[in-house]
């Protein structure tokens, strides 16, 4: 149960683990006919890839969460008891402290329903999971220092979610619902939801809060990206963006906050069996819209062994 990490106990030596770029990775079935699922981490500053086993019984179609200073493995498929059509998941949840590497990965309380691929959204010692792919429950928190999982209050009205983003300082999680283009917030403090746009824009999977300011991908119907979607969520309003230069990214990218202004789009070259990421540099300007930069205009590639079937950011 507790996953190989010998080859891991030194390189947090000297930094954080929140520094790194983090992965679920899922490699093709071996000679057993087994899919096996590892933790990967992404370093900016070498462009290596450092490796970390999972789980031996971590199912596939699962969802990695980091909270503090571990890293949580929540739902998924059992690999020799359904395929994704059958919908049939599993509550399994594990965990590692990265900073106690030689116990391992450890299996803890399981979740009240079981979940294939779940939302999941970690703020203030908890983790909160949304249903995705047709879960019997809305969702539900688990109170990592009482150990223990609670059903989640629904939203006032039925929503297909999207990706949801923590809004941390407002003690919220932003959630849209690609159904209606409606921005609720859910307020994890009083354990209520307030919806804050009628008709918000459109939401893709790439999302993150920076300086009070929501940003979105968007992109064209070719699948080509076209800008940021900029929202000031101090004033409610839609600001413009306007780009220094132009660059290509994924449309099934991750966006993620570097800090100090900083944002990267990172994503998984499938044709080419790379990992794959963009930085750029986001500010207001003098005309009260939103100023964007990127460092370079050609994505930087890290490559990854042939055997690598999948890849989702957390």
């Amino acid at each position: 149960m507790s996953g190989d990490t010998s080859d891991s106990s030194s390189y947090f030596d000297g930094r954080e683990p929140d520094e790194l770029i983090r992965a679920l990775v899922q490699k093709w079935p071996g000679t057993d006919g087994k899919i096996t699922v590892g933790l990967h981490f992404l370093d900016l500053e070498s462009n290596e890839v450092f490796i970390k086993a999972m789980p031996p019984d971590a199912p596939f179609c699962s969802t990695a969460v980091a909270c503090g200073d571990h890293v949580y493995v929540i739902g998924g498929i059992r690999q020799n008891d359904a395929t994704l059509f059958d919908n049939d998941g599993v509550n399994d949840v594990f965990q590692l402290d990265l900073k106690d590497l030689e116990r391992g990965w450890r299996k803890t309380t399981s979740m009240l329903f079981p979940r294939v691929l779940p939302r999941v959204v970690a703020a203030e010692g908890k983790i909160f999971v949304f249903e995705y792919m047709g879960s019997e429950s809305f969702g539900e928190v688990y109170d990592i220092s009482g150990d223990i999982w609670e059903p989640l209050s629904p939203p006032p009205e039925d929503i297909d979610l999207c990706v949801p983003v923590l809004d941390s300082s407002r003690s919220r999680i932003l959630v849209h619902c690609n159904a209606n283009d409606t921005l609720y917030a859910y307020y994890y403090d009083r354990k209520s939801w307030v919806c804050l746009e009628q008709k918000f824009c459109y939401w893709s999977d790439a999302a993150t809060i920076v300086d009070d300011v929501l940003y979105t991908a968007i992109y064209n119907y070719y699948d080509k990206f076209r800008s940021l979607e900029a929202y000031n969520l101090l004033d409610k309003k839609h600001l413009p963006v306007k780009w220094s230069s132009e660059f290509s990214v994924d449309p099934h990218g991750t966006l993620y906050r570097l800090g100090n202004g900083k944002c990267i789009f990172v994503w998984f070259n499938r044709l080419d069996k790379s990992f794959e990421y963009i930085r750029f540099h986001i500010w207001c300007n003098e005309q009260g819209g939103i100023h964007a930069a990127a460092e370079h205009q050609s994505a930087i590639s890290v490559p990854y062994p042939k055997d690598i079937s999948d890849i989702k950011l957390f």
